[in-house]
């Protein structure tokens, strides 16, 4: 403790002594001047006072002490003493860093230096926005280590939000100040206090988020009504608390309300953030149940300068990222996208010396259909189980064929395919053979060694197959691709490392237009929506592009980065000009239509305008398809922050941040 702390604590403490002495003298003197019969009563009465004076005493001191720390506190706020440190969230998808965590401390010397003091105290003596707007600032001046793209967690109660010296725009100062952007800062919640007012604190929540602040909900699972709180405010990461990550391994129930909440931030379109992972298990487990990032021990420690993240756990999440992929794989290879290498089947195979009747041999002792002629390890021909008893059954067929080699009576011109030949593909060379050899077996090579064959049975059964997967991932307005699809397009080209571009375009204020005309109404814009895309590609696209429909009012473009830009500006033009059609001429003249919020309140709402975001490997590079959605929900965010329909492509490298805007009526720059 400071040196004139100490010298307080011991004035205070003399001048308790001090009195203790008058009144213990004045008991004395009483005791003293009494008779027989008084002096006894006076020993019970300075017995008495004696106690009284011991909790006095006790009083004191805490007072004392509760005092000197107030006094500390104020010194730190007005000395702006807060050191921040910072730890790191990790993106478990690859084990970046996704952003930090500023967290206070107080003084080193400092009975205040841990959080749990320092906040208690203030909370006690009503100076928690005082520090608050301290830590805040402190934090933000030392945020040096942050890149674009990488958020800045900032904890605030929820009573900030009325606080003038951060509703006066001072925080947004100190943020563009050094260098950061509101886009980069997010306020997390803390629920050291309830929310007393979810109506107002919601209304003042949207000022901040229109000005591209996010909001996170901290401590999800604990605290005053979490649950109530994520479901008010439709925050853009919801915080599990750390009892709940605790030995969650070992705990069906909380495994049960973590599933709980991954499916809530999936509706919400929130992300899952687990706070105080410590070990292997409990970083596995909630990588298990879907959620996107964590931070904790495990990975790193707050400090100033922050750390790296462990070894150990990027080692742990490589390793669980590497075996889900292949996972992944083996789905995507038993539903779209599947080649011919995926439905291999095995059948003997004879060198071309083999003579016929050791062939013969092997038909007898199996129930296989062919045999596969190999000359070091590479197809040279194919005996079909029928064609061979068609050349034995024939007059001198035995005497003939018999003792010599099988070359004389196998196919030498076999159809045979590479491995990763789509099954669509390998179909329509299939059913081209001739009618005599349509049955045959179809060879299977990689690199020009024999893999396997595959059987036209085998082959037309996993075919109706995918397109029966095809017709229930369809979706069922507009008849476009879905979701699975559209994956296994991305992660198709991804493989094949050529340079494309995705447009990723959805409409604005498209919820008021529903709610003021009706999902009919609504249904028949989504339908035009997809009209004006396919004439889009038809005029300025190729017949290689592929459209696809995500879901409500989101729809996808697979291009190349060349005809991307002009896509996008037919999309536009097309667009803005047939979606006046669902408008009566009032609405139109006006320029907005009038509906209720989610308040419950009227509001104006613009006329429904398309913004398309568009995103390239051209430009930056992606390890895997899911990558590419989340740097295009960016792009969109942007969009939406113009008037009217907008083109937003990126042309950053990773480490940029600054992103192109393109109107209807500008270009790029």
């Amino acid at each position: 403790m400071p040196e004139r702390l100490i010298k307080k604590l011991h004035k205070l403490y003399f001048a308790v002594e001090k009195k203790q002495r008058k009144v213990q003298a004045a008991l004395q003197r009483k005791l003293f001047s009494a008779g027989e019969e008084g002096n006894s009563s006076a020993v019970k009465m300075a017995a008495g006072s004696g106690g009284a004076l011991e909790l006095m005493e006790h009083q004191m001191a805490d007072l004392i002490q509760e005092r000197a720390l107030q006094d500390e506190l104020l010194r730190i706020i007005k000395d702006k003493k807060i050191q921040p440190v910072f730890q790191p969230i990790v993106a478990l998808k690859g084990g970046e860093i996704m952003g930090y965590e500023a967290l206070a401390r107080g003084p080193v010397d400092s009975p205040l230096h841990m959080p749990a003091q320092l906040f208690a105290v203030a909370a006690k003596h009503k100076m928690l926005l005082a520090l608050e707007h301290v830590c805040r600032e402190a934090s933000i001046q030392q945020t040096k280590m942050l890149t674009a793209g990488q958020q800045l967690f900032l904890n605030l109660t929820p009573e900030v939000i009325n606080d003038p010296e951060f509703r006066n725009g001072r925080t947004k100062q100190v943020v563009l100040h050094h260098g950061l952007l509101p886009e980069q800062v997010t306020f997390e919640i803390t629920e050291r206090t309830a929310i007393s007012d979810f109506g107002n604190f919601t209304r003042a929540l949207h000022h901040y988020r229109q000005q591209g602040y996010c909001i996170a909900v901290d401590d999800a699972g604990a605290g005053y009504s979490s649950l109530q709180a994520i479901a008010e405010l439709y925050p853009d990461f919801i915080k599990l608390d750390m009892s709940i990550v605790r030995d969650i391994h070992n705990n069906p129930f909380k495994i049960a309300i973590l599933e709980a909440l991954v499916n809530l931030a999936a509706a919400m379109n929130s992300k899952i953030i687990a706070e105080g992972v410590e070990t292997v298990d409990e970083l596995l487990t909630v990588m298990r149940l879907g959620v996107g990032y964590a931070q904790g021990f495990f990975f790193a420690r707050p400090s100033n300068p922050p750390t790296d993240i462990s070894a150990e756990a990027l080692e742990v999440i490589r390793a669980f990222r590497k075996k889900e992929a292949g996972r992944r794989e083996k789905e995507l290879g038993t539903s779209l996208g599947r080649v011919i290498g995926d439905i291999l089947e095995h059948v003997p195979t004879v060198p071309p010396e083999t003579t016929t009747e050791q062939v013969e041999a092997k038909f007898a002792a199996s129930s296989v259909r062919g045999v596969v002629v190999l000359q070091n390890s590479k197809p040279i021909g194919l005996v079909m189980k029928n064609r061979l008893y068609f050349h034995l059954g024939s007059y001198y067929g035995v005497s003939v064929y018999q003792k010599r080699s099988v070359e004389l009576v196998m196919d030498s011109s076999p159809l045979i395919v590479n491995a990763d030949l789509p099954l669509e593909a390998v179909s329509k060379i299939a059913m081209s053979r001739e009618e005599s050899n349509l049955y045959d077996l179809i060879i299977v090579v990689r690199d020009g060694l024999y893999v396997g064959v595959v059987s036209i049975m085998n082959l037309l059964n996993n075919i109706t197959q995918l397109q029966v997967l095809c017709a229930h991932n369809s979706n069922p307005l507009t008849g476009l691709p879905g979701n699975l699809m559209i994956e296994e397009q991305l992660r198709r080209l991804l493989s094949k490392d050529v340079e494309f571009a995705v447009l990723y375009i959805d409409l604005n204020n498209f919820k008021a237009y529903n709610d003021k005309y009706g999902f009919e109404h609504g249904d028949q814009v989504l339908l035009m929506t997809a009209e004006t895309l396919s004439r889009s590609l038809a005029s300025e696209g190729q017949g290689d592009d592929f459209l696809g429909h995500i879901g409500g009012d989101d729809f996808i473009i697979i291009t190349s980065a060349e005809r991307a830009e002009r896509i996008a500006n037919a999309i536009i033009q097309i667009f803005d000009q047939e979606i006046r059609s669902a408008f009566p001429s009032e609405d139109l003249a006006r320029g907005y239509i009038q509906v209720k919020n989610r308040r419950g309140t009227m509001e104006k709402f613009p006329i429904t305008s398309i913004s398309v975001a568009g995103v390239s490997n051209q430009y930056r590079e992606f390890h895997n398809y899911w990558e590419i959605p989340e740097v295009a929900a960016e792009l969109k965010k942007a969009a939406k922050q113009q008037k009217g329909s907008c083109f937003v492509f990126d042309r950053r490298k990773k480490k940029d941040n600054a992103l192109n805007r393109d109107k209807r009526s500008e270009t790029f720059s």
